[in-house]
């Protein structure tokens, strides 16, 4: 195993750690085996930001007795009335669901505390309007959590985060198709790969992942499959499947990464992402994506947002991606979806986005069957 300080503190967590998007689907004997083998193997960090309450309970008995073993990674905004997610900026709900959660757990503190999910600007600001924030900072400093930290899937909103100058740890979707994009639209940047490159990584992005590494924050990566759409050639953006092992590599040699958060279902899932550790540095090689040429790509979106201006203000890169993540089996990527301000029912269909998309997608037909797939 692989371990890796958080800059502010002196805890080391897994390279790899245990997402709790797909706990619920495991019966709990399977939950105990995977578990205990995990910790056998040396992972020492999971994350609790699950789909359905009923994880909470079969993780809990697991984790029974071995709670100085594992780092929990629980995320504040987070409830499940009537058994259903929720995100909520209700203070009143946002501390009944935190409570909730440690006495599920069997434990009077949390590790890290993640500001649940915030990837739009009403939405920060609201974080803070409600009292969401300072109740955050009161947990800290009384120790109930240890490392104060957000999730979002939006760089500017991690940037307005980090600002705070409070922050220790951010939750992010990170891998290869999010952060590329076409070489002839940005201004490029020489990747840590060979060759001549078509695609390249996203200057925004690549400048927050500098900046946390500048400041101390360290990144705990969401989704380095992609939700799986990464792993098969049908689905992936590259017409490629990339391996496991190319997959962790990835987003492990970004700046500030300390842990990718994976979505297991099994014992044998983990046991596959284990072997990344025996794996040869060719089996780590991700390097064909330098060489992918825009001809490669065509029809398939990257979440680039190169569409854009929407003239409605659509974020056509979020609807893409949360499409794609809910067709590959992440019930929460609906939830997210419904959580966006611009829907692609709000979508006009007047083609703008198709003329500037560098990779001829097609958007009004994805925007449609998220209609179909998504809206209640």
């Amino acid at each position: 195993m692989e371990y890796r300080k958080i800059p502010r503190g002196n805890d080391k967590v897994s390279t790899i750690g245990i997402g709790g998007t797909h706990l619920h689907e495991i019966a709990a004997a399977e939950m105990q085996r995977l578990i205990d083998y995990s910790l056998a193997q040396g992972i020492n960090l999971i994350d609790m930001a699950f789909s359905y309450p009923e994880a909470l309970d079969k993780l809990g008995a697991a984790l029974k007795g071995q709670r100085d073993k594992v780092l929990y990674q629980m995320h504040l905004g987070l409830t499940f009335p009537k058994g259903q997610y929720l995100r909520t900026r209700k203070l009143a709900e946002v501390k009944e669901g935190f409570e909730a959660q440690l006495a599920k757990l069997g434990t009077d503190y949390a590790d890290i505390g993640f500001i649940h999910y915030v990837d739009e600007a009403q939405d920060f600001e609201e974080v803070f309007s409600s009292g969401v924030f300072d109740y955050a900072r009161k947990l800290k400093k009384a120790g109930t959590i240890r490392y104060l930290g957000f999730a979002s899937h939006n760089v500017d909103i991690c940037n307005r985060f980090i600002e705070t100058g409070e922050i220790d740890l951010c939750m992010f979707s990170l891998n290869a198709a999010y952060d590329l994009d076409p070489v002839s639209n940005v201004p490029f940047e020489e990747l840590d790969m060979s060759g001549q490159n078509q695609l390249a990584v996203s200057r925004e992005r690549s400048k927050f992942y500098q900046e946390c590494e500048k400041r101390g924050i360290g990144i705990q990566v969401m989704k380095p499959y992609g939700g799986g759409i990464l792993l098969d050639r049908s689905t992936s953006p590259f017409a490629r499947a990339m391996t496991i092992c190319q997959c962790l590599q990835y987003a492990l040699d970004r700046p500030a990464v300390l842990s990718c958060l994976l979505g297991v279902r099994s014992k044998a899932d983990m046991a596959d992402a284990i072997g990344f550790y025996s794996a040869g540095k060719e089996e780590r090689d991700y390097s064909f994506i330098a060489g992918l040429q825009h001809k490669d790509m065509r029809g398939t979106c990257v979440y680039c947002n190169h569409c854009l201006p929407c003239p409605v203000n659509i974020d056509i890169g979020a609807v893409h991606k949360y499409l794609d993540l809910f067709l590959a089996g992440d019930h929460l990527a609906k939830e997210h979806y419904l959580s966006l301000s611009q829907r692609a029912r709000d979508c006009a269909e007047c083609g703008s986005c198709e003329k500037n998309c560098p990779f001829q997608v097609n958007i009004r037909g994805k925007m449609r069957q998220a209609i179909e797939v998504l809206e209640d």
